[in-house]
């Protein structure tokens, strides 16, 4: 096991000034949780900026205050703790604090540690003198044992990629195309070489995969997983269901729904499922979800022929699913909506002569579901209103 003194010779190395361009949408909220008692936990994709963020913070408590001994970031991704994760090394951390003294502990990645969750629960309720916040790569952070035993006990918060608001703020006189082919991760967005920013993202791929995916589960022929992958992320906004998939790669069916799980816990996808107001029917087994690449340039490195309007419709579902956790999509017959979220219906097309059938599609759901009240058609150029159906640019929405 390691000493206190190798312990703090590895996290001596973490350089916490380096903390990137501000992402103030959520400094914001982040900000006026440090005081309070619960857990803070921040979970979302690997490489998104949850670290940056961490950074972010302990930068604002050293800026109020806060004595720099009296902060402690560690990152249990580090290869120094590779065998050590256990018990043993959080119990090591904390022998190392003055906890007379209120202390700030970030625990990046913290999901490295088997049942870590009971561990905080622990020391939580004994009520020392620390904060705790922790942030991992996986969406089932907050999820099963951990939501059983922090009930009440933390506040959570999902991290994404840039928005396209905080891209024209990380890049000035950057484009929408430019946003939609290559996604909203920081490291891709400001890197200039093309080529580089598709050799990221294959590795951001590749990392999920093998971190979040392969090492957290118990997969038996992986070359079923990875195909499964390739054809998901590479046609975004199909209905998929799990028989054409297991069919595809030869798996059962029961494969293919817990691989399926794993890649939206890991955020490489976002599920889109049928839209009802009965729960019954939104469930039904003929009526397939759709899926989406979490990030466009998911997309974009899983295929060698890149869609105008797949690039388009994945960047609106990446965009809904930041403020709604529950999207869907609604089909009838020849009628088509693409997204559904609250009381709200939305089509997108890349048409500038946008085709009678988004409007069609809007007016078939409002006859159906008449608790829908706001109607809206996402184009490149129109704006108006038009028999209660609002024309918005698709710039124009990103930016609201």
């Amino acid at each position: 096991m390691l000493t206190k003194e190798e312990f703090l010779r590895i996290t001596e190395q973490y350089n916490l000034d380096k903390s990137g361009v501000p992402r103030e949408d959520y400094k914001e909220k982040l900000v006026p949780s440090l005081e309070r008692k619960e857990i803070l936990i921040l979970k979302g994709v690997r490489r998104c900026g949850k670290t940056t963020i961490l950074k972010q913070l302990i930068q604002h408590l050293k800026a109020h205050g806060v004595k720099a001994e009296n902060i402690l970031y560690v990152n249990f991704d580090d290869f120094n703790f590779l065998p050590h994760l256990s018990f043993e090394l959080l119990e090591l951390m904390l022998s190392t604090r003055n906890l007379k003294e209120k202390q700030y502990l970030f625990l990046d990645e913290i999901q490295k540690i088997p049942q870590f969750e009971s561990w905080l629960k622990t020391y939580y309720d004994r009520e020392i003198n620390a904060k705790f916040i922790i942030s991992g790569s996986n969406a089932s952070l907050l999820a099963k044992d951990l939501a059983t035993l922090l009930t009440g006990r933390n506040l959570t918060h999902e991290i994404f990629p840039l928005t396209y608001n905080e891209y024209k703020r990380f890049k000035p006189g950057g484009t929408l195309t430019e946003y939609m082919e290559y996604g909203g991760f920081p490291e891709v967005v400001l890197e200039t070489s093309k080529e580089q920013k598709l050799n990221l993202l294959r590795n951001y791929v590749s990392d999920i995969i093998n971190k979040d995916i392969l090492q957290r589960r118990a997969i038996r022929n992986q070359q079923q997983l990875l195909t499964i992958i390739q054809y998901v992320l590479s046609n975004p906004g199909i209905k998929l269901s799990i028989n054409k998939l297991a069919t595809l790669t030869k798996a059962s069916k029961d494969t293919v729904s817990k691989y399926l799980e794993y890649m939206i816990d890991a955020y490489l996808l976002i599920e889109v499922s049928y839209f009802s107001f009965s729960v019954k029917a939104r469930f039904h087994q003929t009526q397939s979800p759709k899926y989406y690449a979490l990030d466009n340039g998911f997309y974009r490195v899983n295929t060698t022929r890149t869609q105008q309007g797949n690039l388009c419709e994945n960047m609106i579902a990446n965009t809904l699913r930041r403020t709604h956790e529950q999207i869907a999509y609604w089909s009838e017959g020849k009628s088509e909506v693409d997204f559904v979220v609250k009381e709200t219906a939305i089509n997108v097309t890349t048409a500038t002569d946008i085709p009678p059938r988004e409007a069609q599609g809007l007016e078939d759901i409002k006859k159906k579901h008449k608790r829908l009240k706001k109607f809206i058609i996402l184009n490149p150029t129109k704006e108006e209103k038009k028999e209660n159906i609002r024309y918005v640019k698709i710039e124009d929405f990103l930016q609201e």
